[in-house]
Order: structure tokens, then sequence, then C-alpha cells
């Protein structure tokens, strides 16, 4: 949560734990030095499993009250689904890949989608090489009449990467690494985003197991 004000409770059981939480809805504002009152006016549920060492699933269902600003009378409902699968190769290496999925509804029963699936591999320890897709559905890349949102949008983005580590301590790996991204968006948002752009960075990173 990025909120002032968060209540959680939880129960566990061998692979499987369930956990709700009451909190503040409204996103805080652009002054993120002071504290706002903590409100708990919206609530959330998560359930997780763990069937195996290898895999975690997870489902979370949440109603917001007034989480933006901008529409301090828009509530918003928002569910989740997620699955990790990880698992080791060889003596130092592993494989993780990850798939999630999430929807958030408004008022007036008009939802938008989101979902990314990612993987890692390292093979030693040193190496490590990842690949990243999402896509969302939204309407808050253009602005509507009044200063409202605009039309509804379907943005993607692909990446992929690679980081070399190096161990400094015991507990601390240094790494270099690269990216390149590539971006799809609409024939809509071409007068904006100047079509479909690409990119990439170079990163230095410390890693701490």
């Amino acid at each position: 949560h990025i909120v002032f004000g968060v209540a959680t409770v939880g129960w566990a059981h061998d692979a499987f734990k369930l956990e709700a939480s009451s909190f503040r809805g409204r996103e805080p504002d652009e002054d993120r030095y002071d504290i706002e009152t903590p409100e708990l006016d919206s609530w959330a549920v998560r359930a997780s499993w763990n069937p195996s060492p290898e895999w975690s699933l997870q489902a979370s269902y949440a109603d917001v009250t007034g989480p933006e600003q901008l529409e301090p009378d828009a509530d918003e409902t928002k569910l989740s689904a997620s699955a990790i699968h990880t698992r080791r190769v060889g003596a130092e290496g592993w494989w993780s890949s990850t798939f999630a999925w999430g929807r958030k509804t408004n008022d007036h029963d008009e939802s938008k989608d989101a979902w990314l699936a990612e993987t890692a591999f390292t093979p030693d320890g040193a190496w490590t090489v990842f690949a990243r897709a999402e896509r969302i559905e939204t309407d808050e890349l253009v602005g509507g009449p009044g200063g409202g949102h605009g039309p509804l949008y379907v943005v993607s983005k692909a990446s992929v990467g690679a980081v070399r580590d190096w161990r400094v301590s015991d507990n601390v790996r240094f790494g270099l690494g690269a990216l390149y991204s590539v971006n799809r968006v609409p024939g809509g948002l071409e007068p904006q985003y100047g079509g479909d752009p690409d990119g990439g960075m170079i990163f230095a990173r410390l890693k701490i197991d």
C-alpha cells in the first residue's frame, strides 16, 4: 500500500494463507512529506497457496473508496490473480516465471484489464537473462471533455535483457546489465507518441542475497 493507514489480519495453515486489510482508499496528494488522516474506508482480501516448493498462487479482491483526487466520488473494485513458478537449475542456477492479471472496475461497471508475463533464467548465478511482456487497457493517456478521462486504448510492451553479477562480499553482488524494449500503441495515439517507440538502457545494481 502507498496510502496512509493500513490494518491487516491474517491466518495461515500449511501452504495456505488468508489476509484481510482495511485501509484509506484515497491516494496521497503531491505533498508526500506530510502524514494524512488514516481513514479506514476501503477493504481488501487476499488468498495465497503454495502447493509445492516451486509454485506460488494468489488471488485478491479490493473495494476502494475514492482513490483519485480528481474524481473523489468515483469508487473502484479491483481483482487480481497471479502464478509464480521457480525451480533450481544445477548447483547455483534457477529459472523463475510469473503470470499476473488484474481488473479495475468503476462505479459505471466499466472494466479495464491488464496482464503481464515475465521470466528470468540464470544458469550459474552470474549471468541472468530475462524477458517481459505486458498489456493494459487505459483511458488516462489522453484527456477527455472537461478534464475527465479520454477514450479507452490498449497499449503493450515487450522487453528483453541480460545482467552480469560479480560477488563483492558474502551477501552482496554488483551487476551490470542492458535492456531493450518495444512498445505498441494504437493509431489514435500516434500523434502523441510517434508510432511504436522503442528504447534501451544500461544499468548497474547492488543485489543483497
